[in-house]
């Protein structure tokens, strides 16, 4: 078969190039531009025909045997899901797939403390792909969204603190809390109450309130919340007279002017 006829046939359908014994390097360019996954069919590629073969389809490095980590980092650049097809990434091929996808550390066996921080700095919820994550990972992923807190199996008690700081419905997903761990989420954010007072006692919510209410740096939004509950049912503006703080007094004060 004459060289054009080749070039010709390839141009036509890559694949073909799989028939050609020892085709011509620009034959093998020609057809790893067009489909990089043919690069599986050439016997010793050179490292230009292997680049031009990532560029053109970064997961064709699952086809290339010992490629370098400038190869491997230009895979996980160009598809964050090539990083399953590398043996023992190399930390900064790693951190490349994270930079791009934080799911991609689904693929780290034992991620390292740093590689579970860049997984949640680019995706919160990369969280998920992530065995006993460290603590400090599962806050600062609900940070990110306190809906991270879904994807933790046992979120520490930091974790479990902040997602109800943001959003009450969190409770909802905590399976493991206790009456002390109560308490201190009701002085987080009293608004859970609209999701746990049918199985709460009474009498840890005042017992709770008084003590929030006596702080002297309890800020407005916790006031207003509590004034605004409607589902708690008791003489909130009295019990803030006789128990709040001059702070709780003021908010008070401050919250019958606003309306």
């Amino acid at each position: 078969m004459s060289e054009e006829t080749a070039i010709k046939l390839v141009n036509e359908n890559p694949i073909y190039i799989r028939h050609l014994e020892n085709p011509q390097v620009e034959i093998q360019k020609i057809a790893v531009k067009k489909n990089g996954s043919t690069i599986q069919y050439i016997k010793n590629p050179s490292e230009e025909v292997k680049i031009l073969a990532i560029k053109s389809s970064p997961l064709a490095i699952q086809h290339i045997d010992n490629p370098s980590i400038d190869m491997e980092i230009l895979s996980v650049k160009g598809n964050w899901n090539a990083l399953k097809y590398i043996k023992n990434p190399a930390s900064e091929v790693i951190e490349a797939a994270l930079k791009s996808k934080g799911w991609a550390i689904q693929f780290v066996k034992e991620p390292r403390k740093q590689h579970q921080i860049m997984a949640i700095e680019t995706d919160y919820d990369a969280i998920k792909y992530i065995k006993n994550p460290e603590e400090e990972v599962q806050v600062m992923a609900v940070k990110k969204y306190w809906g991270a807190i879904k994807f933790i199996e046992k979120p520490c008690f930091l974790a479990k603190r902040e997602a109800i700081k943001q959003n009450p419905e969190a409770i909802m997903y905590l399976n493991e809390y206790d009456e002390n761990d109560l308490k201190v989420f009701i002085k987080d954010n009293i608004n859970i109450l609209k999701y746990v007072y049918e199985t709460v006692d009474i009498d840890l919510v005042v017992q709770v309130l008084k003590e929030k209410v006596a702080e002297e740096n309890i800020d407005f939004a916790y006031i207003r919340n509590y004034l605004e509950l409607e589902i708690l049912e008791m003489d909130k503006l009295n019990f803030i007279r006789e128990f709040g703080s001059k702070e709780a007094k003021k908010a008070l004060v401050d919250y019958k002017l606003s309306i």
